[in-house]
């Protein structure tokens, strides 16, 4: 070890020491174990009247006997029980705003909904009513199995899903923990049955083996009270002996797939220790030691030895399956970076590795217990995560086996468990032809008939919110100041976390701004700027950002999450990043060459052709949005052209930035001048906004893509609706009529629901001050493209025709408002709000105002606006996979 890096390491384990066993500000936490055995856990963040409830059953996949069985369970506990059906559960749920939804792993499946504070009780109730009593009819399971078959060719289309099955039964098979826990269509046709998903349900969904954790803005003991009066009369079951891990002897192998991807995917998987184990905290730093930029293995995209890297752990009790994974340009074989990880990883094993990385993953670790509370929903993620999933008492409970790590720990995990003898390789190889077909845009002849809703009456508890529908109060009060060299500064104090997140972005367009034949100059430079600063050079910057656990990103968009106590130093290297960048020469060179590199595997990637089609189809030749990054135009790129861009695109007066957390308006201001406000513009703010164009004409195309077996659909066409139009509010209603709410909207009810077409389907209005798209997007099966974009337009027409019912209308303007303080739930979440609207130039408070003009939409209003602004029969169809037969 060099006398620096042992400087900084003996540096940081001092500043290690004098921190406490968490730096989180105090968070109150309400506990008890019902007589029943249900474990509660309430968690108070009051960031935003939000509330987010998570059950988690402490069974997966791993005690199923048919494959995705667990999983089905899942899916079913939305279909309706003895006291609540399948419609009257999906609306009761969808009134308030909130999000819901599910997740099957290994060992836990977990409920969750994110609610206005004011409807926890509705949340509780909801998930009590599926807590007993599940119905498990087979009418149902029979809809909902067209569905969940639709979900498993999904993920089967994807040929990374395919090699970590193939690397998962390798590492840990024959344990509970390698059971499929997706399914298969066979399975699901021939095997699962009502029979077999009420014998698991009945064997696993009790409240002795449940932890209901409950975060956000509400009161710990009376919720407690709360949830004890309602699942408190549940009876304990005795749970049957669960499955034994026993582990098979390991020897390396080495799989193929070819994919669809614009890279070459390497893969390199090792047996790890799972949460039980004493070096599970050990070898957590190594995995964070080897994410790092600064090492051998975080580097190779700065070395030119790969376009990226990642080390991902899938953890469980009593082992994990860790993946070092790397991706290198399609023209390169995939032995040779699969040759240079396992050069690294040996170089570690010979010499450890770097105590100081080890000191700063630590760091890292312990800062991030802070930073997770900046989120409602990932606050009670984590909490379930350390109770129910790792068996802890709370997260905190991590942060002093991290800080009793040693690097001579860390360097026994590395040799104890990534071995190349045992190593599991696994190698995604794209195979893409380049090729595009275009069709007609008719649509088969199918049935076109609307599926009636069945809408039971509301519950009391329930029908109050509609009783009472009102704009949810304003929540934020931003301070909003404009510096003397342009930049616009938003500042909103919060005191949940000793956190602040900065929050940037420059006003630009690449493809309005960029000069002819220089297309790709702005990812070049914005790739750049992470190479190093007039200051520091790039390692040494990294180095002076996990001095203080300092996340920052640069570019056109750039960011900073610190550590209050670290704000001013945070903000002074994210400054040094975004406006000081070296520019070196030799960065350039390999910049340029690793955006080249991307970009031959891009050129025929589904995904960009697809882009591309769908560009060409919506606007004129020679249109802004059709210009694309080429070989030819990056290979082309001088430094001089990349410094040009950057002088031109990147200027204080079209920036605006946000700054949330543990800070004053005034504190913000000062260190927001004192790093930025040297920062000046020269010449005229350049146009960033493309000409207003004709609605498009219909059209088809097919993008084939190698391995993919289900088709993703998009339908897109351009319209003359504008963010500040008054019709803007009631095509908002619309649109969530649409898709809003699950299967209590239109579409998720009568293409998932009753017809089984589509695994997901999402619209979408796309509005800004020229130009305007609307969306829709499904994926199914080849077979149903024709027939599901047939009910859409089918649904489209209904809308224009006639008024939305009153009931329908009344429950999506509910859901509506619950989304109001909902998207306030998080930190990222107010300054993703605060910029888009200011970017927008749009009033800081205009999620009340469009909720206001949302609530007051007459039905009329409503159908006029579907009929103005939407073409049922102008859409453009972009499939993506298989095409429709």
């Amino acid at each position: 070890m060099n006398h620096v890096r042992l400087a900084l390491a003996v540096l940081a384990a001092a500043f290690l020491a004098s921190l406490p066993l968490s730096t989180r500000a105090q968070t109150p936490v309400t506990r008890a174990t019902l007589p029943n055995g249900l474990e509660v856990v309430v968690v108070r963040d009051t960031l935003a009247p939000v509330a987010t409830a998570m059950l988690n059953y402490k069974v997966g996949s791993d005690e199923q006997w048919i494959p995705g069985l667990a999983h089905a369970t899942e899916h079913m506990m939305f279909r309706g029980s003895a006291t609540m059906s399948s419609s009257l559960l999906n609306d009761v749920m969808s009134i308030t705003g909130g999000a819901f939804d599910a997740d099957t792993q290994s060992t836990v499946t977990q409920y969750f909904f994110t609610v206005p504070s004011q409807y926890l009780d509705i949340a509780l109730r909801s998930e009590r009513s599926r807590a007993t009593g599940l119905l498990m009819a087979p009418d149902q399971w029979a809809q909902e199995r067209l569905a969940i078959t639709q979900e498993v060719t999904q993920d089967n289309s994807n040929a990374f899903y395919r090699l970590f099955v193939k690397m998962q039964d390798r590492l840990i098979g024959g344990t509970p923990y390698a059971k499929n826990t997706l399914g298969t269509v066979d399975g699901f046709a021939k095997d699962v049955d009502s029979a077999q998903l009420l014998k698991f349900y009945r064997r696993w969904y009790h409240p002795n083996n449940a932890v209901y954790v409950i975060a956000g803005n509400v009161d710990g003991p009376s919720t407690v009270a709360r949830v004890k009066a309602l699942f408190g009369d549940i009876p304990a079951a005795k749970l049957p002996a669960r499955e034994p891990v026993r582990l098979q002897p390991l020897h390396a192998a080495t799989y193929r797939e070819v994919s669809d991807q614009p890279f070459t995917g390497v893969l390199l998987g090792y047996r790890f220790p799972g949460y039980d184990s004493p070096d599970y905290a050990a070898g957590e730093i190594l995995s964070d030691v080897l994410s790092s930029a600064r090492s051998d293995f975080g580097a190779m995209p700065y070395v030119g030895k790969a376009l990226g890297t990642q080390f991902v752990v899938q953890s469980y009790p009593k082992i994990s399956v860790a993946i070092a994974a790397a991706a290198v340009p399609v023209a390169e074989p995939p032995q040779a970076a699969d040759h240079d990880i396992r050069s690294i990883l040996a170089a570690y094993r010979r010499n450890g590795v770097p105590a100081d990385l080890v000191e700063a993953a630590k760091l890292r670790e312990i800062s991030d217990d802070e930073f997770n509370a900046n989120s409602i929903q990932g606050l009670a993620e984590e909490w379930s995560s350390a109770v129910a999933v790792q068996g802890l008492q709370s997260p905190d409970d991590m942060i002093a086996r991290y800080k009793a790590v040693t690097p001579a720990d860390v360097d026994r995990v590395l040799r104890t468990y990534m071995s190349d003898a045992t190593a599991v390789a696994a190698y995604a190889v794209p195979k893409n032809t380049g090729a595009t077909s275009s069709g007609g845009a008719g649509l088969a002849k199918e049935n076109n008939s609307i599926p009636p809703s069945k809408h039971e009456p509301l519950p009391a508890w329930a029908q109050a919110v509609l009783d009472r529908l009102a704009v949810p109060p304003q929540t934020l009060s931003p301070i909003d100041t404009t510096l003397a060299n342009g930049i616009r500064l938003i500042v909103q104090p919060e005191r949940v976390t000793h956190t602040v997140v900065v929050s940037g972005e420059i006003l630009n367009n690449p493809q309005v701004q960029t000069p002819q034949g220089q297309d790709g100059v702005d990812s070049v430079t914005s790739d750049m700027l992470p190479y190093g600063t007039t200051t520091y050079g790039r390692v040494a910057l990294q180095t002076e950002l996990d001095k203080i656990a300092a996340t920052t990103s640069a570019g056109t968009t750039f960011g900073l999450d610190v550590l209050s106590q670290n704000f001013d130093r945070g903000l002074q290297l994210l400054a040094d990043e975004e406006l000081h960048p070296a520019f070196d020469p030799r960065a350039f060179a390999l910049v340029r060459q690793q955006t080249l590199g991307g970009l031959e595997g891009e050129m025929n990637s589904p995904d960009h052709l697809a882009d591309v089609a769908l560009a060409k189809a919506l606007y004129p030749p020679d249109d802004p949005e059709q210009r694309f990054a080429t070989p030819q135009s990056v290979s082309a790129l001088k430094l001089d052209d990349v410094k040009a861009w950057y002088a031109s695109a990147y200027r204080p007066d079209l920036t605006t930035i946000v700054v949330i957390g543990d800070t004053t308006p005034e504190q913000a201001k000062a260190l927001v001048e004192k790093y930025f406000g040297s920062w000046a513009a020269t010449g005229p703010k350049p146009n960033v906004y493309p000409p207003a164009v004709p609605l498009n004409a219909a059209s088809a195309v097919t993008v084939p893509a190698t391995g993919r077996v289900q088709s993703t659909v998009e339908l897109s066409e351009t319209t003359n609706l504008m963010r500040t139009d008054p019709d803007w509010a009631p095509l908002q209603v619309g649109n969530t009529v649409l898709t809003g709410g699950f299967y209590s909207s239109l579409l998720y009810h009568d293409l998932r629901e009753v017809h089984g077409y589509v695994y997901y389907v999402g619209s979408s209005i796309s509005a800004g001050k020229i130009r305007s798209t609307i969306d829709l997007r499904y994926g199914c099966d080849p077979q149903n493209v024709l027939p599901a974009q047939n009910q859409i337009v089918a649904v489209l027409e209904q809308l224009q025709k006639a008024p939305v019912e009153s009931d329908r209308l009344l429950r999506s303007k509910a859901m509506l408002m619950g989304e109001v303080p909902i998207r306030e739930a998080s930190y990222d979440g107010v300054a993703r709000q605060l910029l888009d609207y200011a970017i927008r130039s749009l009033p800081l408070d205009q999620n009340v105002v469009d909720a206001a003009a949302e609530l007051a939409a007459t039905p009329a209003q409503i159908q006029a606006a579907m009929a103005k602004y939407v073409r049922p029969d102008g859409f453009v169809r972009i499939v993506t996979g298989p095409g429709p037969q």
